[in-house]
């Protein structure tokens, strides 16, 4: 009986680590902004998760691997997706910046054409006006 309580006893503190150190990486993930380099947050979580499945499972290579699998998908899906939306909002920023330029430029030669047009349209009213004046 007081074997049994032991190991519910142990069962119970593994998984509050467990929760603990899944909770701790998780925090760590969120707080890096996605800046990491590619696949470390499949590395961090493959690490943690094998240690989190170690303290469940015991010293058990199946449970480590599982854990390990785990962990490292939970981490490619928090800190590697972060650096991938970062990259494709970057692209899409790019991508509007490039097209207001071009629109600017656009506005810019009308305007300049307008203006050309404007000061030829002057130029041969005042050569009317000469013509008429001299004639």
């Amino acid at each position: 009986m007081r074997f049994d309580r032991a190991n519910a006893a142990l069962g119970s503190l593994r998984l509050l680590v467990a929760g603990a150190l899944i909770a701790g990486l998780a925090a760590c993930e969120q707080t890096g902004g996605g800046t990491a380099s590619p696949g470390v947050g499949t590395a961090a979580g493959a690490a943690a998760g094998a240690g989190v499945g170690r303290l469940i499972f015991g010293n058990s290579t199946t449970g480590m691997l599982i854990g390990a699998g785990v962990g490292g998908l939970a981490g490619n899906m928090t800190v590697d997706r972060q650096r991938e939306e970062r990259l494709r909002q970057e692209r899409e920023a790019e991508r509007d910046a490039a097209k207001r330029r071009q629109l600017e430029f656009e506005r810019q030669r009308r305007l300049q054409q307008a203006e050309t047009e404007r000061e030829i349209e002057e130029r041969a009213l005042f050569e009317q006006w000469r013509r008429e004046r001299g004639a």
